[in-house]
């Protein structure tokens, strides 16, 4: 078994949470910890991801993404407006 030390406030909010859940603080803690490192892979895999595309020319400027965008907003007020 590994062990971390929380701090009381966390320890605090996971006791309450556990009590209020009928579920065990390692349990919980078990779900936070798996969930959070599903994000970290996850962003880690998109930042990959956006430098790939960096490096393989797949980008557009700044003003071409502004150009794009006002684009779009006149086209839905257009549409708003039929």
């Amino acid at each position: 078994m590994n062990t971390i030390t929380l701090p009381p406030a966390i320890l605090k909010r996971l006791e309450k949470i556990s009590s209020s859940s009928r579920r065990s603080p390692e349990a919980i803690v078990k779900q936070a910890i798996t969930e959070k490192l599903e994000y970290e892979e996850w962003a880690l895999r998109q930042i990959d991801a956006g430098l790939a595309d960096v490096k393989a020319g797949r980008v557009v400027s700044h003003d071409e993404f502004l150009k794009t965008l006002e684009q779009a907003r006149h086209e839905r007020k257009r549409k708003k407006a039929a």
